[in-house]
């Protein structure tokens, strides 16, 4: 039987004055994590729980792996989709005197390496002797990328005789600077084909082919009980953390353990599912039935972390018609209306600025908790940088691109991933020589440890010079700084010259080869940025999301600009098409991120269309 959802009947506060029972509805809501701690969870079926943003329910599932008692020489697997959350699980066993929770035979980790560790890696053949490796992303080796593009830029179809996807690379997206090369465009694919068949050759596999694998042995008749008799008499069950994120392949994954007894328990918001863009479309002629979730049998829907005001406008973005959370956190009465600040041909500068004001006069000080989000990157690299979204070709050209990114401690998060990687190909490139293979084996290669290469790409951020410095001189300052490097006594490096410059590019700026074209916004100091997806799961006390730009068409969701703000406004949901109901979500997600401000830096000529809609859901609006 579904355990009931828990809704308070108390009226929730729209302002300060209001008379509310506050420990009355926290106790409503303590109340259901208690409910989820002590559900029912065992063979035959998939115990599913729906959780709002902030509802604590990774902080519950934490709980229910503490203190839920389980059978005598079996463990429990916690997984989630990133290293963050699963890192935060292992942490909190070990606060708690109970590391052992985190050790044999548990298990805590990503659902990738669950799937790695206990589906495919203790039951492929190997071929020829070949081992097979995992890859976090095909961005993780050298020879899966060329030119800004990697083979996680295409999907890949199911070949006749093949276990995974390999064959037929298709674009998930052209990119735009890509877009009107058709010849160029045609050769990656070529490229993509060649150096996917090559890498899965080697052995090599990643999140689509690792999926492919897991699915085949599963549903095979003589190994697919096997595997799921060995999962079901190791844990007493496996929750499943983020389940919105689960793809088609992932819940059939799912349906197959459930089928064969394994105690299945997922948690997750299926208005946060914002990943759709990862699914390949018919499956790619992999043989998957596209198995949904069950109804939930239980609901957290109070909300610890944002103010009411922010619940309320969150949910005039939820495609679903689920009502409004119930603030029960510290901030849960704030009176902090929504700031809309218009922004013109002029760029947004002037709403950053404006946002730091309004961060500046609720004491809200510190960087890490001032973020503005957009669905783009090439959004923020405009509004923070004033270097390109994407790093140029040539090795010294990346190598400046990379150290204005590092430099500037309000980029997006992927963008200091691409820099740092960028900084760590150039040490190895330079000390142990071609850089063909993934950074753990080149380093075991060579007898370095991971700790040493980050310390050495420290000290060359700090030694490199100012990008204002013309680039012939820049490059040869890298070289001495990269041959300056502590790498181990005795070892020398194997790079003798400096970066190659051409004559004419020898005497202009080094910042200039890592195309800026612009004048960075020099008012802006003290705001961290991100895209809406880099921060799932994430919360911070001042947000400012900027919304597509009727004047970049083509770079941002949907395409069509207009069409984000005339779905919002309409409060039409039923019937809309799917990527805008994903476009929405995105969206949502990024306003459930604030604790105590939420500020939309949107078109001037839509900032009263916003207004008019927020009034009449009595959200409480400022217009700047």
């Amino acid at each position: 039987m579904s355990a009931p959802e828990l809704v308070a009947s108390t009226p929730v506060a729209r302002g300060p004055r209001d008379n509310i029972d506050l420990e009355q509805l926290r106790e409503a809501a303590r109340a259901a994590q208690r409910m989820l701690v002590n559900l029912p969870c065992g063979p035959g079926r998939i115990v599913q729980v729906e959780a709002c943003p902030g509802a604590g329910k990774t902080r519950t599932i934490i709980d229910r792996h503490l203190n839920r008692p389980i059978g005598p020489r079996q463990g429990r697997a916690v997984v989630s989709f990133t290293k963050a959350a699963a890192a935060e699980v292992a942490q909190r066993c070990a606060q708690e005197g109970r590391p052992e929770l985190a050790e044999y035979p548990y298990f805590i980790g990503t659902f990738d390496r669950f799937l790695w560790t206990h589906v495919v890696r203790p039951h492929i053949r190997s071929r020829d002797g070949q081992r097979w490796r995992r890859l976090e992303s095909w961005n993780d080796h050298p020879k899966a990328r060329t030119g800004g593009i990697s083979l996680e830029d295409f999907h890949f179809t199911l070949a006749p005789g093949e276990l995974a996807r390999i064959a037929n690379p298709k674009w998930k997206k052209i990119p735009h600077w890509l877009a009107d090369d058709p010849e160029r465009t045609n050769n990656l694919l070529h490229w993509a084909r060649n150096q996917m068949s090559r890498l899965w050759a080697e052995g090599f596999i990643a999140g689509e082919q690792l999926r492919d694998i897991a699915l085949y042995m599963l549903s095979d008749k003589r190994r697919g009980p096997r595997i799921a008799a060995l999962l079901a008499s190791r844990f007493a069950e496996i929750i499943v953390d983020e389940s919105q994120d689960l793809s088609s392949e992932d819940r059939s994954i799912l349906g197959l353990l459930s089928d064969r007894s394994v105690p299945l328990l997922t948690v997750g918001d299926p208005d946060q599912r914002i990943y759709g863009f990862r699914e390949p479309g018919a499956n790619a002629g992999v043989p998957v039935a596209s198995i949904p979730l069950p109804p939930a049998d239980q609901r957290l829907s109070h909300n610890w972390r944002s103010t009411q005001i922010i619940c309320d406008l969150a949910r005039t973005l939820r495609p679903s018609s689920a009502p409004a959370d119930i603030a029960v956190g510290d901030h849960h009465g704030e009176y902090n209306p929504v700031l809309l600040l218009g922004t013109s041909r002029s760029g947004t500068g002037e709403a950053l600025r404006q946002f730091e004001e309004e961060a500046d006069r609720l004491g809200i000080r510190d960087p890490a908790q001032r973020m503005v989000l957009a669905y783009s990157r090439a959004t923020l690299s405009s509004a923070f940088t004033s270097v390109k979204e994407d790093p140029p070709s040539s090795q010294l050209g990346a190598l400046v691109w990379a150290t204005a990114i590092l430099r500037n401690p309000g980029v997006e998060r992927k963008q200091r991933e691409r820099a740092e990687k960028i900084f760590s190909e150039a040490i190895r490139h330079h000390w142990l020589g071609g850089v063909d293979v993934p950074e753990t084996e080149h380093l075991e290669r060579h007898g370095l440890t991971a700790l040493e290469l980050r310390a050495a790409s420290q000290i060359l951020l700090h030694s490199l010079p100012a990008l204002e410095q013309p680039a012939g001189d820049w490059s040869r300052s890298a070289f001495q700084a990269l041959s300056a490097l502590p790498l181990g006594e005795g070892r020398e490096p194997v790079v003798n010259r400096a970066f190659s410059c051409t004559s004419a590019k020898k005497s202009k700026p080094a910042l200039q080869l890592a195309g800026a074209g612009r004048k960075q916004h020099a008012q802006v100091r003290s705001l961290h940025s991100n895209t809406i997806h880099g921060v799932k799961g994430e919360q911070f006390d001042a947000v400012l999301v900027l919304l597509p730009s009727t004047r970049r068409p083509g770079k941002e969701a949907g395409r069509r600009p207009d069409a984000l703000i005339e779905t919002w406004t309409s409060g039409q949901r039923a019937g809309i098409a799917d990527e805008m109901a994903e476009n929405l979500r995105v969206y949502y997600v990024a306003a459930t991120r604030a604790r105590r401000l939420l500020a939309f830096a949107v078109d001037q000529e839509h900032v009263r269309d916003l207004e008019k809609y927020m009034t009449a859901n009595n959200v409480p609006v400022v217009v700047r």
